[in-house]
């Protein structure tokens, strides 16, 4: 595994500042509200979009960062499912925002590639 000190500055100010936040924001919350964070981490709708596409991003980030090939298809797939799954989770309310999701994240995923 090469890692460049750059991109390894870079890999924990964009995740490890965020989750760090979150993690402080939860702790700081009452019980009915960790509770209530906890059952819509665990739903099934945000385990197929938003959990999926941050899962699949961090992935795709930390293979860049520390060369594991590997890791970068499974957060390719891992962001096809989050596109798939919030296209389907919008559709029921916009078909035009849909649409838009779907068109952002092929974008997303073409930078990824390059």
């Amino acid at each position: 595994m090469n890692t460049d000190t750059d991109s390894l500055v870079t890999f924990l100010i964009a995740f490890g500042v965020p989750v760090g936040m979150m993690i402080r924001a939860y702790f700081k919350m009452n019980e009915t509200d960790q509770q209530s964070v906890k059952s819509d981490f665990a739903s099934p709708s945000f385990l197929l979009s938003i959990g999926s596409v941050a899962l699949g991003n961090f992935l795709i980030e930390f293979s860049d960062t520390f060369s594991t090939p590997t890791l970068r298809l499974v957060g390719f797939v891992l962001l096809v499912i989050g596109a798939i799954g919030s296209s389907i989770i919008t559709w029921k309310s916009s078909k035009v925002k849909s649409l838009l999701i779907v068109a952002l994240f092929s974008v997303l995923i073409y930078f990824h590639l390059i």
